[in-house]
């Protein structure tokens, strides 16, 4: 739960964005927002007068220690500090004050069919006519496909996106490329996500080789190095360009009309500390086929500062 100092920051900051709203949607959003920010703020209130009073009640008046004690516990707690990133530094930003994670799953409905037919190694999701590349990288999901193949069944696969970008060159637009991870297959639907709907959970914001705002969903890092990624980096530590397929970002184009806060986009012509605000939202997108790209349907939770620890891409070393 926030406290006290972070909740009032937080709801001047959206009051401040409501004065700012381009429209009646925005001002909406933001206004709820702030209408849910005054309720907690007023619940922490409550409880903390309610602590103090049990704390002070009595005839005797507690001794300077305690006084002194309950007086710093008053006080507004350091704010956490950003350290100074280098290109390739995988310092993260600010520690998570709730229990976020970069997420980005969906669900899919349609047929699976070998990429080649005399190799049960590679397959593609038949979607609606579209034809999207599986990346299988469970052993265990791959002997599945095998064993139970069958290219005229549809089925819902639970997929993660995986998506590549290419440069943009002046005035042209090409497309990413959509590729999904494969995690499972089922016969009935076993997630409370409708075919094509996704979960997305990640820096709302511009990227250079993208016209469309994206989702930008990175690897997530525990502080203590106990997750797979860490591990993979140690028993791969020479190996340069692995590590940076295993850092890189899978950034999701999302159409986002009204969203209740701006895409990040950096400014390489102004200072670091001036750039905007970068938010991680939770959202739920469906996936538009025909478009290559994600459509907004509904704010899972509102927008917050608070970015939980990642990994940050890294860039090959390159000889000339």
């Amino acid at each position: 739960m926030a406290t006290i100092p972070e909740l009032e920051a937080n709801l001047l900051k959206m009051q401040q964005l409501v004065k700012a709203a381009q429209n009646e949607v925005q001002q909406k959003t933001f206004q709820d927002i702030v209408t849910n920010l005054t309720q907690q703020l007023e619940i922490e209130k409550s409880k903390l007068n309610s602590s103090e009073g049990e704390s002070l009640k009595g005839d005797e008046s507690p001794p300077p220690e305690k006084k002194k004690q309950l007086i710093l516990d008053l006080q507004p707690k350091p704010e956490y500090k950003i350290e100074a990133e280098s290109e390739n530094n995988e310092n993260e930003s600010l520690s998570p004050k709730q229990d976020y994670a970069f997420q980005g799953l969906g669900v899919l409905y349609g047929k699976i069919v070998k990429r080649y037919e005399d190799n049960d190694g590679y397959y593609n999701a038949v979607i609606k006519d579209k034809v999207y590349e599986l990346i299988v990288v469970n052993p265990r999901v791959r002997d599945f496909l095998k064993a139970d193949y069958n290219p005229e069944k549809n089925r819902y696969l639970t997929v993660y996106p995986n998506i590549v970008h290419y440069p943009q060159p002046k005035g042209s637009s090409k497309a990413p490329k959509i590729n999904f991870t494969i995690i499972a297959a089922n016969d009935l639907p076993h997630l409370e996500l409708k075919p094509n709907e996704f979960k997305l959970f990640g820096l709302w914001q511009f990227i250079g080789v993208s016209r469309c705002p994206v989702i930008s969903i990175h690897r997530n890092r525990k502080k203590d190095g106990s997750d797979r990624v860490s591990a993979l980096k140690e028993r791969f530590k020479d190996n340069e360009k692995f590590h940076k397929n295993l850092t890189r970002a899978n950034h999701v184009p999302l159409l986002w009309k009204d969203a209740p806060v701006r895409p990040f986009r950096f400014n390489p012509k102004i200072d670091k500390d001036k750039q905007g605000d970068r938010y991680f939202c939770k959202v739920k997108a469906k996936f538009l086929a025909d478009r290559g790209v994600w459509g907004f349907q509904e704010l899972l939770v509102e927008p917050t500062l608070d970015i939980p620890r990642f990994y940050k891409p890294i860039k090959v070393t390159t000889f000339s």
